[in-house]
Order: structure tokens, then sequence, then C-alpha cells
């Protein structure tokens, strides 16, 4: 616990300067949900019928949502929420970031809302307490879309491939590296995840103003608590969904695609050559023609359909 805490402290001593300042003015619609174990910080934009859910993949925040809003807002009412430690959404110093901790913040934020069953779109590790949540409470999400979320032994893989000498493994160490590190560290991972894309220089500013504002990036404590064996994951989940891949994303290029369908068989696969990590960014348009064809379409016409562009 001494490392979660390590993380939790740094961001409750600056707690009020952050939520009084940058984080809750620079864009319209950004609300703070108190939840106990988190403060979490999300925005809410468009008056659609249709409600989805995004949550952000660190070190993305809020902010880079705007084209993709501005696509959406029309059609349906948009909700970005930041997760636990990242960005500028408060953990609490008991939030001990393991896997039930994180699905549980996400039922609470979702009970909060009241918004009925949501369509909930997650990127990469974030995926998988979609699925949880998904099987736990079909009352709060009717369909998943995941972009980059492998089966559990695949991201398992990845988490190895990201880290080969430990170096995130290691408690107290770790975290306050990172905190001296993460503006360097950054837009090299910007550059490998879009494919040296030049989306990545833009990525990375939004990223750097977030930071320079006090935002949030414990990762050290997500790789250490978070991505684990064995898989939390549960079997047969009947849920409508849609997995995207971004096919540039450089720090996937060993994972198996196709994997994601052992968590989730009847589930639609469409890979995107001009995506990497960020599909719902680098490519907005094409995702969201995607989201829309996906929402209208039959239960049954996504049983085992594979696709690439």
């Amino acid at each position: 616990m001494l490392s979660t805490a390590v993380d939790g402290l740094v961001a409750n001593l600056r707690k009020k300067s952050i939520i009084s300042g940058y984080a809750s003015q620079s864009r319209d619609g950004i609300r703070f949900m108190d939840l106990g174990q988190s403060l979490i910080r999300y925005r809410i934009v468009g008056k659609g019928a249709k409600i989805l859910v995004f949550v952000t993949d660190p070190p993305i925040v809020i902010e880079h949502y705007d084209y993709l809003i501005n696509l959406l807002k029309a059609d349906y009412q948009v909700v970005i929420f930041e997760p636990p430690g990242f960005g500028f959404s408060i953990p609490s110093l008991r939030f001990d970031y393991r896997f039930k901790s994180l699905v549980d913040v996400i039922e609470a934020f979702l009970e909060n809302l009241s918004l009925g069953p949501v369509t909930f779109v997650a990127p990469c590790v974030l995926g998988y307490g979609g699925i949880s949540l998904a099987h736990r409470r079909p009352d709060l999400i009717r369909e998943l879309v995941l972009s980059q979320v492998p089966s559990w032994a695949e991201i398992l893989k990845w988490k190895h491939h990201r880290d080969p000498k430990g170096l995130l493994a290691i408690p107290v160490l770790s975290q306050l590296l990172l905190k001296r590190l993460k503006k360097q560290r950054t837009p090299l991972w910007f550059d490998l995840a879009t494919g040296h894309s030049p989306k990545a220089a833009e990525f990375n500013e939004i990223a750097q103003q977030a930071f320079k504002h006090g935002a949030l990036f414990n990762l050290a404590s997500g790789f250490q608590k978070l991505l684990v064996s064995p898989s939390p994951l549960p079997a047969g989940l009947a849920v409508k969904t849609l997995f995207l891949w971004g096919e540039k994303d450089v720090s996937h290029c060993r994972t198996c695609k196709e994997s994601s369908l052992d968590m989730i068989p009847h589930a639609q696969l469409i890979q995107l050559p001009d995506a990497g990590h960020f599909p719902e960014l680098e490519v907005s348009d094409t995702f969201a023609a995607h989201l829309e064809s996906f929402l209208q379409a039959p239960v049954q016409q996504h049983k085992g359909v594979h696709g690439h562009e």
C-alpha cells in the first residue's frame, strides 16, 4: 500500500489547486464527482437520446476529445471521464489500483450519472473494466466499443514488452521516477503508439498542457496492481460488442488481435490500417461511421463478424 499511497498523497496535497483551476475551466460541461475512493473529472456534452460514455487512455485527457465531440454531440449525449490516478481524477489514499477497485469506481460513476444503460467506449486496459462491469451490471452497459483490447494473456505480454526490465514493478521508486520523467516519456509514447503519425505532436502538446496544470499519470501503480495474473474477466459475456484495432500502433505490433474474440466470440472486430493506439482520436470520422453502423445493426449481425479497411 505504501507505493500507491505515494501516488495518492501527492495528488491529494494538490487537490484544491487542481480542481479550482484549469481542470474545471478548460472546457464547458466539465464536472467533478466525488465517489469517496476517487474524485472523478468528467465532461457531458450533447443532448442526443443515446448515451456514449468514453473513458480516457492515459496520458490522453478530456481535452483531446474536442473534434470527436463536435462530430457526435448532435446525435448523442457524450460523457468523457478520466480514470482514477490519471488526468485530473484524484484517487484517495485508500484507492489501491486493483482491478476490482477500478470496476467498482466505473460502476459507481455510471450509477451516479443516472442516465440508464449506455454504450461504453473504452481503450486498452480500461476496456477490461468495461467487460467486467457489463457482465456484472447489464442495466448500466448496453453495448461495448473497445479499442486495442486483446485477451488477458496477450495484454500481460504487452505489459512485459512495455517494461522488459521490470522497472515499473519496483514499488515506491517507480512511482517517484514517473513523477519526474512523465513529461519526457509522453512524447516518445505518443510517437510509438501512433506509428510515428503527425498526430503525435498534437497529442503531446495537449498532454503537456495538462501536466503543467497538475495532471496525474500514476502508471506504475496500475502496472503493479491491476495488470496481474490470473485473469479477472468473466466468461460467456453476451453484450453486443465492437472491437477496433488500430494497425499502426507499434506497441501492439506483436499482439494477436484475433485474441479479442477469445473473450467475446460473438463480437465484431474491425482493423483500421490508418489508426494507431487511439482510433477514436486519430481517425475520428472513420470511428464515428463505424460506431453508428454498429449501434444501428441488430445484435444477431455481430456474431463472428470480422472486417478490415
